[in-house]
């Protein structure tokens, strides 16, 4: 799965520097759609990985915390390459919006656990 993403993002990049030299205007487009090609395939690739963290996870009893924090990097991921296309279609504005809903998304995400983690040491005092 390595080799194939790499040469797909090998030969897109070819492709795209092509298109430019020959005037294409659609270039900032299609290099978005090629990035999104190149992170579907790789997250197609992590889908064996992430079901067997999530299975030790359960089996230490852990899969509260794990799944998580498997959300939280997927979403920082997730956010930071669609703040990266936007960034590089030249729309900084919608970048650093995308990339402050991200920030406020995992917040939102780890809260319920932050609150459980201030009532146990509440509890302790």
């Amino acid at each position: 799965m390595i080799i194939k993403i790499a040469a797909a993002g090998a030969v897109m990049a070819m492709v795209c520097a092509v298109l430019s030299e020959l005037g294409f205007k659609g270039k900032k487009i299609l290099s978005a759609l090629f990035i999104a090609l190149i992170l579907l395939g790789a997250l197609l690739g992590a889908g064996d990985m992430l079901s067997d963290i999530l299975g030790l996870a359960e089996l230490s009893g852990a899969s509260g915390v794990c799944t998580v924090a498997l959300k939280v990097v997927g979403v920082g991921y997730l956010f930071g390459f669609v703040s990266d296309i936007a960034e590089e279609l030249g729309e900084r504005g919608i970048a650093s919006a995308v990339s402050c809903a991200g920030r406020v998304e995992i917040l939102l995400l780890v809260f319920p656990h932050f609150m459980e983690i201030c009532k146990l040491g509440m509890g302790l005092l």
